[in-house]
Parts: structure tokens; C-alpha cells; sequence
């Protein structure tokens, strides 16, 4: 938010003296999708053959990488959906039956 950003910038010569000098160029926001329901999507598309959906993770998405990368080469590999991954499924949104 703006409010965050200026308390930061107000904050920041605390820690690092030198930046009580420095100019303020521009902000960038690096956003955070999320599916409706705040859940991932992870597992294979009902309507494209062969894609497998990692996504919307919102704020978790670096903490959950790891994880969500060993599940989609599983996928990829076995050709099957683990039963604990259904309900992460892209078909909750599709209106598709999840998993293969």
C-alpha cells in the first residue's frame, strides 16, 4: 500500500543513514494470484490435454514451491493425480471431474 511504502521510506535511514539522501524513483508491486476460494491449483486441466495447472498460491507461492514442483513432476511422471492433491484440483473450477 501507499501508507507502507511511506512508512518504510520513513523507516529506512534508521537502518542505513545514507538513504536519508537518497531519491525515491518508483514503486513496483509484485502481485499475488489467488483462486476464489484462497486455495492452489495444482493438477492437470480438464480442458487442455497435457497441462498441469501450478498456481495461485497468493502469498505462499515461495514457501509452497518446493513441494508444488515435486507434486507436478509426480504428476508428470506417473501420469496420475496423488488422492491428497483432488482437492486442489483446476476441475473445482471447471466444473469438470478433478483428477485422471
Amino acid at each position: 500500500t501507499a501508507a507502507g511504502l511511506a512508512g518504510l521510506l520513513a523507516a529506512a535511514p534508521q537502518l542505513v543513514p545514507a538513504l536519508a539522501e537518497a531519491t525515491f524513483l518508483r514503486a513496483w508491486a509484485g502481485l499475488r494470484p489467488a483462486t476464489p476460494d484462497r486455495w492452489p491449483v495444482i493438477g492437470p486441466c480438464p480442458t487442455v490435454e497435457g497441462l498441469i495447472v501450478a498456481a495461485g498460491h497468493f502469498r505462499n507461492g515461495v514457501l509452497l514451491s518446493p513441494l508444488t514442483g515435486e507434486v507436478v513432476a509426480q504428476i508428470v511422471l506417473e501420469g496420475k493425480v496423488p488422492e491428497w492433491l483432488v482437492p486442489f484440483s483446476p476441475a473445482r473450477f471447471a466444473g469438470a471431474s478433478p483428477g485422471r
